[in-house]
């Protein structure tokens, strides 16, 4: 996940700004997360309640799908 220069959190690994692991295929672990603020602490700044409920309208949109193995 990265925060866009917008404010928008963007699921992509490859994108512009700054960038944070997102715990794939659990809205329920990136419920937590915004909880517990994680995003703004992983982003290094303040991170927009709206932009964060997007994200998560967004990861229920696509489904929960299994994680891929990053490591190659």
């Amino acid at each position: 996940m990265v925060l866009l220069p917008d404010g928008e959190l963007s699921v992509d690994r490859h994108g512009p700004g700054r960038g944070a692991w997102l715990c794939r295929g659990s809205l329920a672990c990136t419920d937590e997360a915004a909880r517990r603020h994680a995003f703004d602490r992983a982003l290094a700044v303040r991170v927009d309640v709206t932009a964060t409920e997007r994200l998560r309208r967004h990861l229920y949109e696509v489904g929960e799908q299994p994680a891929s193995d990053v490591r190659g």
